[in-house]
């Protein structure tokens, strides 16, 4: 049986709690990405999605591993410099954070860049688990701050050393996997941390801070948090993936004051990897997959749904391995598809037509 954190599917967090020892499979026949349109093709691992001020859309590509062996958390892997953030503007997609770092667990398991957040000055990325002794001038298991201007990196939020100084979920391993990020009107911070089964505030001046964790029962399924969205009220929602066997209905998404004061549960979810508010407060999410069969993840069986305390409604359906989305001025949904366990530049952006 492998525990919890044995089990980090990618940088998906795909924390299970007992699991059978047996292969993560590929997901067969990746590509189906009906409805909607595809607007971006030759993504690797492509997870989150931020829509800048100027409608520039940018991606988090985990990459597609490298060449290198190491130490990953749980033994040899093969990494490189093939994680990426691409801007897309105009129809052209450009590298604009190329040589980050990707982390080939093995069995299609990537791990590498999940999230970006841009303010005029500078991108602040969230990356998530990588080897043991990343490359010199490289980063992992944390958030950077890259100045747009020159490329340099300033604060580094080192979740990895946070992890291990606090182990929130008490959990007997410990280990980080940073997987998304908000900004908060106040300008802190809110970070999400799958394999700490944390979420963690930063400021600058009062630097990392726990706003909340879940204990970790070490052997057993549990939900471990994948994302995040602030309300216009300054609510914090919180997205959960749900833990091995990954039964449909089975996992949540949790909406805490900005305070961390736990307020409602929206439940009867499957596999959520990203959520997102609309214009109007409406709460959408991502469910990455409808369960996990012999083969793997079920192909083709992803969707965008909407949330409320009546309960969950789809919106669109048939997408292969979602994982990020966001909701343009028009109230239309970009969403990554074949987000992993899929081939080399097989990583896709879907635009969906609003409601």
């Amino acid at each position: 049986m492998l525990k919890k954190a044995v089990v980090l599917l990618m940088a998906l967090g795909l924390l299970a709690g007992a699991v059978a020892a047996q292969e993560p499979a590929t997901t067969p026949e990746a590509g189906a990405t009906a409805p909607g349109e595809v607007m971006v093709e030759g993504l690797n691992n492509p997870r989150h999605l931020t829509l800048g001020a100027d409608g520039t859309l940018y991606v988090a590509e985990a990459g597609s591993g490298g060449t290198e062996t190491g130490q990953g958390p749980f033994g040899e892997i093969v990494y490189g410099t093939t994680a990426q953030i691409t801007a897309i503007a105009n129809g052209e997609k450009s590298a604009v954070i190329p040589g980050l770092v990707s982390m080939d667990a093995g069995f299609g398991q990537i791990e590498g860049a999940m999230t970006v957040t841009v303010t005029d000055t500078d991108y602040w990325v969230v990356l998530g688990m990588g080897p043991q002794d990343p490359p010199e001038g490289t980063f992992v298991e944390s958030v950077v701050q890259i100045s747009r201007d020159s490329m340099a990196a300033g604060t580094v939020i080192d979740l990895r050393a946070f992890e291990a100084e606090n182990n929130p979920d008490g959990a007997e391993e410990v280990v980080s996997n940073p997987s998304d990020m908000a900004v908060a009107a106040d300008g802190s911070l809110i970070i999400v941390d799958a394999s700490g089964n944390s979420v963690i505030r930063w400021t600058p001046d009062g630097g990392s801070t726990l706003f909340a964790s879940w204990p970790g029962a070490d052997g057993e399924a549990q939900a471990v948090p994948t994302s995040v969205a602030i309300g216009a009220d300054g609510d914090v929602y919180i997205g959960f993936l749900g833990g091995f066997p990954f039964e449909a209905q089975t996992t949540r998404i949790e909406r805490y004051s900005a305070d961390g004061e736990l307020k409602e549960a929206y439940t009867g979810l499957t596999l959520v990897t990203d959520i997102a508010i609309s214009a109007d407060g409406t709460l959408y999410a991502v469910e990455m997959a409808s369960g996990f069969g012999d083969t793997g993840f079920n192909p083709n069986s992803g969707r965008i749904v909407m949330v409320s305390a009546d309960g969950v409604t789809p919106v669109a359906e048939g997408l292969n391995i979602p994982y990020g989305m966001v909701i343009d001025g028009e109230g239309n949904f970009w969403v990554t598809v074949n987000s992993a366990f899929a081939g080399p530049d097989s990583g896709q952006i879907v635009r969906i037509p609003g409601m």
